[in-house]
């Protein structure tokens, strides 16, 4: 009872997230699952928190890009939101995930939320024949293929955890729900996220022993997932566009609109117009191309990043992520086939989601939030299983 009560918090979060118009609750959840830990600290017994430098010298960045911020106040609130807010929600994951039930009932409030959103933007793409981009709970389409790449992993984790064949098939209806939900939003490079999270997941269940596969069945499964995620992408952007393909591709105003970022960012190396996505907005109108206006960002995290803060911005992005992975390449390295799991589900989800983002920044508010959220339950259950003694932790 104490640990459902203590879990509450947390899991309310992750079923709320996604969710249009509730952040109050939200921060109100957050704030809570903050004072859970900070009550419980000792009984916690938390290991230390992975990635502290990398973290920090991304923190720091973000500060000192604030001398040169064309909007200070800005540019402070993004801070707030993108650093601050998603540390609380990473460390607190991170503390409270001790045991494997922990994270099952963590992500079983996370599938719920999902289910939810996925059931009202199928009903409503089905009675009004778009997907509503505004005025909606479920949010806009972009904001759910980025939701869509950091589901997905978790549910393979689950799926991997759960030996019953009733509730294995229940997360694949979920998954399925989430697909189906994902080709209605139109959106296009989230099925190469999800061809990517595929490979991952291939490649390194194999590697580890966990599945019976030869080298020619391993290169099938993988070309079958490239072709269908292909089969999809171009589906979906043929629907989407409503046009030749082959002349869409060239037309693409983002391949015209990233050289010229990129060379704003070589003009001033050293440093940005200060933190948050809508400094090219303030400080660079002239590279928003006058076609058209949903360009007022790069549409790619590391260049938005480069536009904020100059390189040091970009290199403390991928330091970031670049810890991240090899958290979890030693879970994949480890003796424990639950661990291997636990590895391959967050490098799914790492690599997943910054793909997703490398075409359409939507890495802001609720989805930094859920990504650092479940990296800090991954990571909190993992690296405590890691220190185990005996079999089941590390060798």
């Amino acid at each position: 009872m104490r640990r459902a009560l203590a879990l509450l918090p947390f899991m309310a979060l992750l079923f709320i997230l996604p969710f249009r118009g509730t952040v109050a609750l939200r921060m109100i959840c957050l704030a809570a699952a903050l004072l859970v830990v900070v009550v419980l600290w000792r009984r916690l017994a938390s290991p230390r928190v992975p990635c502290k430098p990398a973290i920090g010298g991304w923190a720091l960045i973000a500060v000192i890009s604030l001398a040169g911020a064309v909007d200070p106040a800005y540019s402070l609130g993004e801070i707030k939101n993108e650093i601050v807010f998603t540390m609380m929600a990473f460390v607190a994951f991170f503390a409270i995930t001790r045991q494997e039930v922990d994270l099952k009932w963590l992500l079983m409030s996370l599938f719920a939320g999902a289910m939810v959103l996925c059931v009202g933007a199928i009903q409503s793409r089905w009675q009004l024949g778009a997907w509503q981009q505004l005025s909606t709970f479920y949010g806009g389409s972009g904001a759910f293929a980025g939701y869509a790449a950091a589901v997905a992993p978790m549910l393979f984790l689950f799926a991997a955890y759960t030996p019953e064949r009733r509730r294995r098939a229940a997360v694949f209806a979920v998954f399925a729900l989430v697909a189906v939900t994902t080709v209605l939003s139109l959106q296009r490079m989230v099925w190469w996220a999800f061809a990517l999270e595929g490979f991952i997941a291939l490649v390194l269940l194999k590697r580890g022993g966990l599945i019976r596969l030869t080298w020619t069945g391993l290169v099938s499964s993988v070309l079958i997932v490239v072709v269908l995620a292909g089969g999809i992408f171009l589906a979906v952007h043929q629907e989407r566009l409503k046009g030749n393909v082959a002349e869409e591709f060239t037309r693409d105003s983002r391949l015209k609109f990233w050289p010229s970022v990129v060379h704003r960012i070589a003009e001033h190396p050293l440093a940005g117009a200060g933190f948050g996505r809508e400094v090219m907005s303030k400080a660079a109108r002239d590279l928003i191309p006058k076609d058209t206006s949903l360009l007022w960002h790069a549409h790619n995290i590391f260049l938005n990043y480069g536009l904020q803060m100059g390189v040091p911005g970009m290199l403390a992005l991928a330091w970031v992520l670049f810890c991240l992975l090899r958290e979890y390449w030693r879970f994949c390295s480890a003796p424990d086939d639950k661990l291997k799991l636990l590895g391959i589900a967050g490098l799914m989800l790492v690599a997943g989601v910054m793909l997703r983002n490398q075409a359409s920044d939507e890495f802001q508010r609720d989805a930094s939030i859920l990504f650092w959220a479940l990296n800090g339950a991954l990571l909190g259950f993992g690296r405590r299983r890691l220190e185990q003694p005996g079999p089941s932790g590390a060798a």
